[in-house]
């Protein structure tokens, strides 16, 4: 009989004696915590959806123990989102009051949870009815995923203005596993659904993801994996298109999964730093290839090409971001600057926008093959 450790004797025994007669549901090797179904194997797909919600599932009443309420997946798996529970009942706000997100959606069902397929991600809701993630984010042996939370949530952290992450609530570990508890945001923060109306939204996104950037590598973490889906605004939303949500003073963005993140020592010279590329989503759509690499300066990359593909439709009434984005993105790699110079840069070409520039709607909401579409 495989020893279940947790903080208690009682709940050790608990613990132990429930995972044994369930058979082992949930391993602690985090290797283990990943997707392995290819796109078109319907029936792989579905087992793998249900061997992630069976370790959820069992997981649930030590969840539940400290407050927090999983959303749950009903048959047949696979094919349906998980949803929220039916206690505690939801309760979301209108204006921003952090860290929790506004609501921009009608009706509950919109909540519902669709990327089971993340498997390490679950959603989740507090006793005070507010929506919430667990991530799995180490096991026994701490991964720089979870270094990396611990780095950007010190007092001395959370109190600077650029440290634009996800707050963690809570660390709960079960058996050697570590679990980070966050506030749910959408992951539109680069999505057409959340509609921009003044090329001032835009500027605003560019500068704050820009600037989060400039703070996590000033404390000496490469994220390696930006994409769309790993940047969240603070709203709960479904897909259908909001307005509103992209106002400057009320929107809040945030960098997300850190589980491909490089933590290093403070003192470590960015520039001298060379590893193994890390080929993600990002890596692979900017044509990187593998190999050695310096992760700050694939960041910078990974983020302009992310920013560039919203931010670039405001190019007709500001010509000076598409000579900004291609000096990054089409220049010598040696000459890739720090985030710290692309945020100066950005600046640079802010401060020299008029009001009349600012309030001017952009011309569509994204870029394909080099070109605004017209029109929402």
């Amino acid at each position: 009989m495989k020893l279940i450790k947790l903080g208690s004797l009682t709940s050790t025994v608990q613990w132990t004696f429930r995972s044994w007669k369930e058979g082992y549901p949930v391993t602690n090797d985090v290797d283990q915590w990943v997707w392995t179904a290819d796109g078109e194997d319907l029936p792989a797909w579905e087992k793998d959806v249900a061997v992630t919600w069976a370790r959820w599932k069992f997981l649930s009443p030590f969840f539940a123990s400290h407050g927090i309420y999983i959303y749950e997946l009903d048959p047949p798996y696979g094919k349906t989102p998980a949803r929220p529970p039916l206690y505690p009942k939801p309760r979301h706000f209108d204006s921003d009051v952090w860290p929790w997100p506004r609501r921009a959606y009608k009706e509950d069902r919109e909540l519902n949870f669709e990327l089971i397929q993340v498997v390490r991600v679950w959603p989740a809701r507090d006793a005070n009815g507010r929506e919430l993630m667990l991530r799995l984010a180490s096991g026994p042996v701490p991964t720089d995923e979870l270094r990396a939370f611990k780095r950007l949530n010190t007092a001395k952290a959370r109190s600077d203005p650029r440290n634009h992450t996800l707050p963690i609530l809570k660390y709960l570990t079960f058996d050697g596993l570590v679990f980070v508890v966050m506030p749910r945001w959408s992951p539109v923060a680069f999505s057409p659904s959340a509609r921009v109306s003044k090329v001032s939204e835009l500027v605003h996104l560019a500068e704050v993801f820009y600037e989060g950037l400039e703070f996590l590598h000033e404390n000496r973490i490469a994220h390696r994996d930006h994409y769309p889906g790993n940047a969240v605004l603070n709203s709960l939303m479904d897909h259908d298109e909001a307005l509103g949500l992209r106002v400057p003073g009320e929107v809040r963005y945030a960098f997300i999964d850190f589980g491909a993140a490089l933590v290093l020592p403070m003192d470590t010279d960015i520039d001298a730093v060379y590893v193994e590329r890390e080929m993600r989503i990002g890596s692979l759509g900017l044509g990187l290839q593998p190999g050695v690499c310096n992760p700050f300066k694939d960041d910078v990359l990974l983020l302009t090409s992310l920013i560039q593909h919203t931010v670039r439709v405001i190019e007709d009434i500001v010509p000076e971001i598409g000579v900004f984005f291609d000096n990054i993105l089409r220049g010598d790699y040696n000459s890739c600057p720090l985030a710290s110079e692309a945020l100066r840069r950005f600046r640079v070409v802010r401060s020299s926008l008029s009001e009349l520039q600012l309030e001017q709607p952009p011309s569509g909401p994204f870029r394909t093959n080099s070109q605004v579409q017209p029109d929402y």
